[in-house]
């Protein structure tokens, strides 16, 4: 789908400054209202400009809200990319739970916004810049979820990617009666599960977490 926001480039610092604080106003606004309590009257009122203002950069309240979870993707995108780059630096170290913890960290902060993402998105529509996040991060993953001398299964790393993604999300959002420890625990053993055939050829018995 064709990125629709923002309908102006903001070129100058200060309307850069103008974009930003619209962005963090709607985040705000998100996370205590969700969004049906979002509209661009109460974002430009939170962001202490005229809809006037908002209008010039955002043609409605769907294209400041995608415009502010694709901040949000990036920014966990960042940070699970640091994530991974770290983990590259030592191979020696045991990486799925610190990338299920990685996951779950980003998950937890954005709770809100990841919730608008889930139940909004799919309508919205992606962007190009979100797939090509989300392609880097599945090729880090890959990397190292993948013994780099064992053939890779794309199959199974992909069920591995997903679970690891959709239980994340329900944990976050659904906040089931399960300590975080456990529920880290239990992922990472389910996720080395899904990837033992790529270490181990599909035999032996799985590490525990």
């Amino acid at each position: 789908m064709a990125r629709q926001f923002p309908r102006k480039i903001p070129r100058q610092e200060r309307s850069r400054r103008m974009v930003e604080n619209i962005l963090d106003a709607t985040a705000r606004i998100l996370a205590t209202s969700g969004y049906d309590g979002a509209s661009t009257h109460r974002i430009a009122a939170e962001a202490g400009i005229s809809p006037g203002s908002l209008y010039q950069y955002f043609a409605h309240k769907d294209a400041v809200i995608a415009a502010t979870v694709e901040r949000m993707i990036e920014q966990i995108g960042a940070h699970l990319i640091e994530t991974f780059e770290t983990l590259s630096a030592d191979p020696g170290t045991d990486t799925v739970r610190p990338i299920v913890a990685a996951v779950l960290d980003a998950t937890e902060q954005n709770r809100e916004l990841v919730r608008v993402l889930v139940e909004q998105m799919p309508r919205l529509g992606g962007s190009d810049e979100i797939k090509t996040l989300e392609r880097r991060a599945t090729d880090l993953a890959f990397g190292h979820l993948a013994a780099p001398a064992t053939p890779h299964d794309p199959a199974t790393l992909w069920m591995a990617l997903q679970a690891l993604q959709h239980i994340t999300i329900r944990y976050v959002l659904d906040r089931p009666a399960i300590p975080r420890d456990t529920f880290l625990n239990e992922l990472t053993t389910l996720i080395k599960t899904l990837t033992l055939r790529l270490h181990e050829g599909g035999t032996g018995s799985v590490p525990a977490p």
